[in-house]
Order: C-alpha cells, then sequence, then structure tokens
C-alpha cells in the first residue's frame, strides 16, 4: 500500500488521538469497499488544492480536505421491522452535541478540526478556519460493505501549507 499523503496523515493521527481511536478502519482516498468489521471508518481525502502567492518567496496552498465517516446504519436500529432513522450515531460522531449546555463535543470530528487549528506549527500547516466548514449526510446501502447499510457524513474544509518557492 503506498504511503498516505503527509499531510492527510497528521490530520488523521490527531482524530484518532483526540478520539481514542474510535474509528476501526481510516483510509486515504475514497475506497470502493470497507468491510462491516471496519466501520465507523474514517475516509480522509483530498478534493483540490489552489496555490496563491503568500510572500515575495513564498506560496501558500489551499487544500480542501473531505473527512468522510461511514457507519453501519443497522447500529441504530430498535429491531429488524422499525427501520427508525439511523442517524444517532453518524451525527454523534460527526457534530455530537452535550444534550445540557449544546456545546460540541470535543471528540466529535466537527470540534476537532475547529479546535486544534495548528497541524503542523514548524511546517506551517493549519487548517483555514476563515472558510466555512460544512457537513453533509447521505445513506447508502451495499457502497462501502456488502451486505450493509451505511450512512455517511462528508465534512469539508481547507487546510493551508506555506512553502517556499524554489528555482527548479
Amino acid at each position: 500500500m503506498p504511503t498516505p499523503d503527509p499531510i492527510l496523515k497528521k490530520y488523521a493521527d490527531l482524530i484518532q488521538a483526540k478520539t481514542g481511536n474510535r474509528y476501526k478502519g481510516v483510509y486515504f482516498g475514497d475506497p470502493v469497499r470497507i468491510p462491516v468489521s471496519m466501520l465507523p471508518a474514517l475516509i480522509v481525502a483530498k478534493k483540490g488544492t489552489l496555490t496563491s502567492p503568500f510572500s515575495n518567496t513564498e506560496d501558500v496552498h489551499k487544500i480542501t480536505l473531505v473527512f468522510t465517516v461511514v457507519t453501519d446504519v443497522r447500529a441504530d436500529f430498535s429491531d429488524d421491522t422499525a427501520m427508525v432513522p439511523g442517524n444517532a450515531t453518524l451525527y454523534d460522531l460527526m457534530e455530537g452535541r452535550d444534550p445540557t449546555t449544546l456545546q460540541l463535543k470535543a471528540t466529535s470530528l466537527l470540534a476537532i478540526l475547529r479546535n486544534n487549528v495548528n497541524i503542523d506549527q514548524p511546517h506551517q500547516v493549519w487548517t483555514d478556519i476563515d472558510t466555512p466548514t460544512r457537513i453533509d449526510y447521505g445513506l447508502v446501502m451495499n457502497k462501502r460493505a456488502q451486505p450493509s447499510w451505511s450512512i455517511e457524513g462528508a465534512l469539508t474544509t481547507v487546510a493551508s501549507i506555506v512553502q517556499p518557492r524554489s528555482a527548479v
């Protein structure tokens, strides 16, 4: 298996550290299949990169990242005959809130990414909190694992890294 992009790996390591390795599977790029035994899973992928001048000798790379969380919706069914909406586990992983204060839980993906902005200070890698962070949800059947009903949430944010321009 190829070595994951180092920036993606730093984000995955941060998330696993803050969640106590809650994700059974961590994937880089968009996997076609994920075994049910590896759910909930975290997928860290790049959507695109914009590069622009930062100073006379440096560029800033704005990398759009997508963090997809995949859960087995059956974990939230009350029983096989009463299919209740199975979003509770996914919502908790993505943007879970304390029921008393309504504040984000420290282990939710949204809180981790918004509250841990400096990803690698010596290498000038940070999460750009000026860019809105977006979460989208969807239900898919047998897309990631067979047989399963998985539900996915995708959080999109921007990572920034400054690097010097060099003569090539």
